[in-house]
């Protein structure tokens, strides 16, 4: 099992030497196995290791039990560890959730404030299975099939090419005890339903379930990040100052197209995370024109062959300023505001943007319009428009809240400087 976790490590990089790992020890049989993997090979992989356990308040004495383990098998290999406690069944009543998704939300809660690096978390090749054939009864598109990720964000699964056999006898060949949740062994969860009525058939006809599921996943996942990467690229050439042109999506095959639609909302609905109806409704709407009502009063519509997003809400009233202050010293050159005035071309002018405005931003190695520039920082579409930029002869040189022109930027030998001071009038 050690192979298959350092296997895991190197090819999605997921811990580097000096890394503080926070394990998230449940006191089950795979976070165990992943604890002690860890611990025998924090020396080699030049890390900190620790562990958080949180008590769910679900299985009452059952509970107390698993906290008391962690506790100890923690305090046996010297592990630091923080505990709490939660009321779940009462948390999901006011949030009227399930309990596995409260339980879900509240668990990650606490681990990401009880870390200051790495979470690593226990998922295997077998629970990979479970969570492609889980997305699968739900209808999920490539992202769903791609299974559980080996990395998100800090979160890290290490185990994700053991099997529960693997995990299992990892414990016996290194006299591990551990705990069982009792409430895995019935078939009142989803999941525990899936693991007992369909995997387990499953694996009848193929042995090697888990080794052909991590290879399936392992080419969705890559023909999905290069779509994705496909679809960002194409998302700058579909975007116009007010929206996606239609024309160019419906140039594009229906998957790209879709996917470039995604982006975009993403950049514009930056609150909400539009699902697969929604998505397939504003396609119909680049090729037919029309009206489409999205989730929290949001809306799509195609004016003048342009799909645009909007809100029903009142846009917020706040005027943007900014203001030429010459300062008699330089005391932070990595300042985003300073603009050295003796680089500037011709006459300068505090306006909004125009249409064709680019910028090459200091430090950023590239050249891009306003209009991109915008997208990419998911500023509202609604303010673009009265966002302040400064411009020469030659062109833009800072845009609010971006920056300045590599062209423009001061050194150790500018001489007059100039600082830029921005605020909002609401």
């Amino acid at each position: 099992m050690i192979e298959k976790v350092l296997t895991a490590i190197e090819r999605f990089s997921l811990i580097n030497k000096g890394d503080t790992v926070t394990v998230a020890l449940s006191g089950g049989a795979d976070s165990v196995a992943l604890l002690h993997a860890l611990w025998c090979l924090k020396d080699d992989l030049s890390i900190t290791l620790k562990a958080a356990h949180l008590n769910h308040g679900i299985r009452g004495n059952e509970a107390d039990r698993d906290e008391a383990f962690a506790k100890s098998i923690c305090n046996k290999f010297g592990i630091p560890i923080v505990c709490e406690r939660v009321d779940v069944p009462a948390a999901a009543k006011e949030k009227g959730q399930s309990l596995e998704l409260c339980a879900r939300e509240l668990r990650y809660d606490f681990l990401t404030r009880n870390s200051d690096g790495l979470i690593a978390t226990a998922h295997t090749a077998s629970d990979n299975v479970e969570t492609c054939l889980l997305n699968l009864t739900r209808g999920s598109g490539t992202k769903g099939l791609c299974g559980i990720p080996p990395k998100r964000e800090n979160f890290i699964r290490p185990l994700i090419f053991c099997s529960r056999y693997d995990i299992e006898k990892y414990c016996i060949d290194n006299s591990l005890s551990y705990v069982t949740d009792s409430t895995n062994l019935t078939d009142d969860y989803t999941r525990n339903k899936i693991r007992h009525k369909v995997v387990e058939p499953l694996r009848e006809i193929n042995p090697s379930l888990e080794d052909a599921v991590v290879r399936a996943t392992n080419i969705l996942r890559e023909d999905n990040e290069a779509l994705d990467f496909i679809a960002s690229e194409t998302l700058f050439k579909a975007v116009s100052d007010d929206g996606l042109l239609c024309e160019f999506i419906n140039s594009l095959p229906s998957a790209l197209a879709k996917r470039v639609i995604i982006k975009y909302t993403a950049t514009v609905l930056t609150d909400i995370e539009l699902d697969y109806f929604h998505i397939n409704k504003l396609y119909e709407v680049c090729q037919n024109g029309g009206k489409i009502s999205l989730p929290d009063d949001n809306y799509g519509f195609v004016k003048n062959g342009v799909l645009i997003l909007e809100n029903n809400e009142e846009p917020e009233n706040k005027v943007f300023y900014a203001e030429l202050v010459k300062l008699q010293k330089i005391n932070n050159l990595l300042s985003i505001n300073l603009i050295d005035y003796d680089k500037i071309i011709g006459s300068v002018v505090i306006r909004t943007r125009k249409e064709g405005d680019f910028i090459r931003l200091k430090n950023r190695g590239c050249t891009k319009t306003l209009n991109k520039l915008f997208t990419e920082n998911k500023v509202d579409p609604k303010i673009r428009d009265s966002i302040p930029v400064i411009a020469d002869d030659e062109g833009v040189i800072w845009v609010y809240g971006m920056g300045v022109s590599q062209r423009c930027a001061p050194n150790s030998n500018s001489k007059n400087v100039y600082e830029v001071r921005t605020g909002v009038i609401e």
